[in-house]
């Protein structure tokens, strides 16, 4: 928002990594600037780059075709087995680049090695082109009602309806009947009613927010991501506190 048309004229590349790139950033540096930013991914046990999208192959959202020399295969997280096209599962990589293990830690070399297969701790699927879509770290899952949800996606399709400046983080609270259930904080009272409405157009029912939670300073990381753990928190004492003043 603080740049001003002009101010990349002299730029040839930009490639965006280390989270995904929200849809309006990516759009809105191709409206200002005219700039087209490329996403990729990678690991700093792969040396580090998996995959990553180019000027002649380009896919918005994807995080690219993955680079000669590695491998990369989706493992359904609960059977091990190879998923189908198109099927989210865990990220595993295997190749040259791959790192042979951690220094002096075995344990933790086990936990992530098997066989030359690096389980990156990462979600996603490769499409039917080849493309290498990333839908979350494995930790930002949860189960509702017996399904799979991924809290990226809820963030994702949750920031298309917010308006400019709020920012939102989705974290999931524990349910004694369906598991867990989704919670949304947003930086800003929003019409709840109204976003839920159109969030229902892009997900499915067990994945909408069951509450919204207004934090106005969300807490960040050094890396300028969300510190989801601490809005957990967060969120947790919040919603204990309003249990506690209803039954007072």
């Amino acid at each position: 928002n603080k740049s001003e048309p002009g101010d990349f004229k002299s730029l040839r590349i930009m490639v965006a990594g280390a989270d995904k790139c929200p849809d309006s950033l990516r759009e809105g540096y191709l409206k200002k600037h005219g700039v087209t930013l490329l996403e990729g991914y990678g690991a700093t046990e792969t040396s580090p780059v998996i995959s990553v999208n180019k000027f002649e192959f380009n896919r918005p959202g994807s995080t690219g075709k993955v680079i000669p020399g590695l491998k990369v295969k989706i493992e359904n997280f609960e059977t091990g087995e190879d998923c189908k096209t198109g099927e989210v599962g865990k990220i595993l990589v295997k190749g040259d680049s791959v790192m042979k293990g951690y220094y002096e830690d075995p344990e933790l070399t086990a936990e992530v090695l098997n066989d030359g297969w690096y389980n990156t701790g990462d979600m996603g699927y490769l499409d039917e082109d080849g493309y290498l879509w990333h839908s979350g770290r494995f930790k930002r899952f949860t189960k509702v009602g017996g399904e799979m949800v991924s809290l990226v996606k809820v963030e994702n399709v949750l920031e298309k309806y917010l308006h400019e400046g709020v920012s939102c983080c989705v974290v999931e609270l524990a349910d004694e009947k369906k598991g867990s259930y989704i919670v949304a904080t947003v930086s800003q009272e929003v019409n709840k009613t109204e976003i839920l409405r159109k969030m229902m157009n892009d997900l499915p029912s067990i994945a909408l927010p069951r509450q919204f939670v207004v934090i106005e300073q969300l807490p960040m990381m050094s890396s300028g991501k969300i510190d989801f753990r601490t809005v957990t928190r967060m969120v947790q004492e919040i919603m204990s506190d309003s249990e506690s003043k209803q039954q007072e």
